[in-house]
């Protein structure tokens, strides 16, 4: 027994001490670059997406890889300034056309009634300086945008530039040609699985956006571009987005055409979620990256609590990332500790 005045003396290892403030001083850095990893990491996600065309290219038809890539992201280029300049037209007619048809008694009253007082003039002029700002802050985050976007380019550029040789910068850390072998597989099966997951993704909007403008069409009701592209945007979020996109559609069906019609729409989007919930999705994306549905749903609900937006487009693809480096692990036997 050890009497009640007896010490115990702790000691600290100084390398543990070393190793807590470095382990510290990196989630640090990486939280202060956490916007620079993320351009990195979608740079890494739309090379992917591109990388077998341009290999099509390459190999194939024997054009010099930068070429290559020069092409296939003037292909994609086009590509959506045709979408734009095909949807864009009709979309803005039929928004015009709603605002027309909403009936606002009270604001036209008051504008035919505009009699100001001095008060009123400053709150107005007040309100027309917030505007300005608004407009201001509107074309700087557009402009912001435009530059992202060309960053990301450029650098998902020189990223598919360099990836056959990608899996030999781990020679920082290691020469082993066994961790050559292991990092060359796991970033084929890594750039395999996002790509696929990314090509899938987009053919689903696409087919789930045609499916429900020519549903929607056919039944009459109004405004069916609009409806269609919130329907093909929100297929993003497996399950959850057929059912948000029904909501509109069916509220503007009953109010344009009756109950009846607003019934018909009702009925027309659960076939089509049943329709992509037994076929369409089990065909496209079990095939390209194998994401459960119900995974997916969690996954992308995480991500936008932990990070918005942002945090909910990028969820799966930090899920696949995830599971590869657990598979990883898990097949070589891989021990940190």
């Amino acid at each position: 027994m050890l009497s009640s005045n007896q010490k115990h003396a702790v000691t600290i290892s100084p390398s543990i001490v070393v190793f807590t403030f470095a382990f510290l001083f990196t989630v640090y850095f990486l939280f202060q670059i956490g916007g620079i990893l993320t351009a990195l990491f979608l740079s890494f996600i739309s090379m992917t997406a591109l990388r077998p065309a341009v290999d099509k290219l390459h190999r194939k038809l024997h054009v010099p890889r930068p070429l290559s890539i020069l092409i296939v992201y003037l292909m994609m280029i086009l590509t959506l300034g045709l979408m734009v300049a095909i949807v864009f037209p009709p979309l803005l007619a039929e928004a015009y056309n709603f605002l027309k048809s909403v009936q606002i008694p009270f604001f036209q009253q008051e504008i035919s009634d505009l009699s100001l007082t001095v008060q009123e003039a400053s709150q107005l002029l007040s309100q027309v300086g917030n505007g300005a700002s608004m407009v201001f802050s509107l074309i700087s985050s557009t402009f912001n945008g435009v530059f992202a976007f060309f960053t990301l380019i450029v650098m998902s550029f020189y990223i598919m530039m360099d990836r056959p040789h990608l899996h030999k910068k781990i020679s920082w850390f290691t020469r082993d040609k066994k961790h050559l072998d292991m990092a060359e597989k796991f970033l084929s099966s890594l750039e395999s699985q996002l790509g696929g997951w990314i090509r899938g993704q987009a053919i689903l909007m696409l087919v789930i956006g045609l499916l429900t403008y020519a549903g929607l069409g056919i039944l009459g009701v109004p405004f069916a571009l609009p409806l269609a592209i919130i329907a093909g945007l929100l297929e993003i979020l497996p399950n959850l987005g057929p059912t948000v996109a029904a909501v509109p559609a069916v509220i503007l069906a009953a109010i344009h055409g009756g109950p009846v019609l607003g019934v018909v729409v009702t009925i027309f989007f659960i076939l089509v979620q049943q329709l992509e919930n037994n076929i369409i999705v089990p065909k496209i994306m079990k095939e390209n990256a194998d994401v459960n549905p119900l995974v997916a749903i969690v996954t992308i609900l995480i991500g936008f609590k932990l990070g918005g937006v942002v945090g909910a487009l990028l969820a799966i693809p930090c899920y696949i990332v995830l599971r590869s480096i657990y598979t990883l692990v898990k097949e070589n036997n891989l021990k940190f500790f």
